[in-house]
């Protein structure tokens, strides 16, 4: 059966009653198509579409819209689906995840005649305005464009000082104890040179560096801003050889030309943000020398608290949506000649997170050694039991020995 296409438009819904929503994105009426089968042609700064059926994400109108899409819009245009009535934030959340992965829903507008409120997850505001339709706009990007390298290098420049960590700050504990985590799950002994692979503010190469005797430390990461804070960070902590570099995992930068693969090689919270996982790992592998250590970690993709936040909002960034599981990554890695040593959850999931939020914004860190705390053991028990509770923790990390 062939899935209903996006319903007609409004007659009078058009770019002009949509300007002030137009404006607000960085486009003018003039880069909008209509999604009536008869868009103008390709590489369109947006489509405009309206989604009336009683289901449109269990339907196939989204599928139909995604298709009509991808004829018209540039890599990098806008989606626009108008909703004529509010829908709640779990009905919203279906129309994300039927998009998904295709396009990756950025912004919603709720709009009645006379204003327009923004919704992202930086935040939201009010536009105003005369003669707008009342109903719900959304915003969506194509998943190619949100992951690609332009666009992650402005994310992670702009988010760079954030990503530091903030000492004496409620949740900096916290922060500090997941990144030793995971950058002292490396094997004893691997005291050779260490690649921080997507490095970010470089607490997890530092980390390793330290534990395991070494004074050889390269970091890379795509943004310049992440990579001068992680070498600063890297030189304060006393770690006399240290370089770093811009670079994608799907190409890296290290090992240098001449320069022989690493001992020890970590990536943590990397691989979410890849387009391409495979040649992501194919990247990651070339790294490792034979007999190395690799030491990765991301998101649980499956775990309780990420299952109930793609239930309940439609607005994610686009990593929890792209992230594998353990399980996924463990077995890319093992096609390439890996051998799984151990591995561990950590940070709990529910109500753990929003706890540590309310700890931060509200209680002043109260309780900001006690969940530190609670997070340990809870790790703890897990590991020592083969870590069986995957779906009770939102990250993962592993060791993997390169085989010779």
């Amino acid at each position: 059966m062939q899935a209903p296409p996006p319903s007609r438009l409004p007659a009078d819904v058009d770019g002009a009653r949509l300007a002030p929503v137009l404006a607000d994105l960085g486009l003018a009426p003039g880069d909008l198509a209509r999604a009536t089968g008869e868009h103008g042609g390709r590489d369109r700064g947006a489509l405009l579409a309206a989604l009336e059926g009683a289901d449109p994400a269990g339907d196939g109108s989204l599928d139909a819209l995604a298709a009509l899409a991808d004829e018209a819009l540039a890599p990098d245009g806008l989606l626009l689906a108008l909703l004529p009535r509010e829908h709640n934030d779990r009905a919203l959340a279906r129309l994300r995840n039927g998009l998904w992965p295709r396009f990756h829903l950025v912004a919603l507008y709720e709009l009645t005649e006379r204003t327009a409120r923004r919704r992202t997850l930086q935040g939201s505001g009010e536009l105003s305005a005369t003669a707008l339709s009342r109903g719900m706009l959304l915003v969506a990007h194509r998943r190619e464009h949100v992951l690609s390298p332009a666009f992650t290098v402005a994310k992670f420049d702009q988010a760079a000082a954030g990503w530091n960590g903030t000492p004496g700050s409620p949740g900096y504990p916290h922060f500090r104890w997941m990144r030793r985590l995971v950058g002292r799950f490396g094997a004893a002994g691997a005291d050779g040179r260490v690649l921080d692979f997507g490095c970010g503010a470089g607490w997890v190469g530092i980390e390793a560096a330290l534990a395991h005797g070494s004074q050889a430390l390269r970091l890379f990461d795509p943004s310049p801003e992440m990579v001068a804070i992680a070498t600063a960070n890297a030189r304060a902590a006393g770690i006399d050889d240290v370089q770093g570099a811009t670079g994608f995992g799907e190409r890296p930068p290290f090992p240098a030309e001449g320069e022989a693969p690493f001992d020890l090689v970590l990536s943590s919270g990397v691989i979410s943000f890849s387009p391409d996982p495979d040649a992501w790992l194919d990247g990651l592998s070339s790294t490792v020398a034979p007999g190395g250590v690799l030491v990765i970690g991301d998101l649980h993709r499956e775990s309780r608290g990420f299952r109930r936040r793609r239930a309940r909002r439609p607005l994610l960034p686009v990593r929890e949506l792209n992230a594998l599981t353990r399980d996924e990554v463990r077995a890319g890695l093992a096609e390439r000649g890996f051998h799984h040593e151990a591995c561990a959850a950590y940070q709990l999931t529910r109500p753990v997170p929003e706890l540590m939020h309310l700890n931060e914004q509200r209680l002043a860190g109260a309780l900001a050694r006690p969940l530190l705390w609670a997070n340990q053991a809870a790790t703890a028990v897990d590991a020592s039991l083969g870590s069986p509770g995957q779906a009770h923790f939102d990250s993962w990390v592993m060791r993997l020995r390169r085989g010779g």
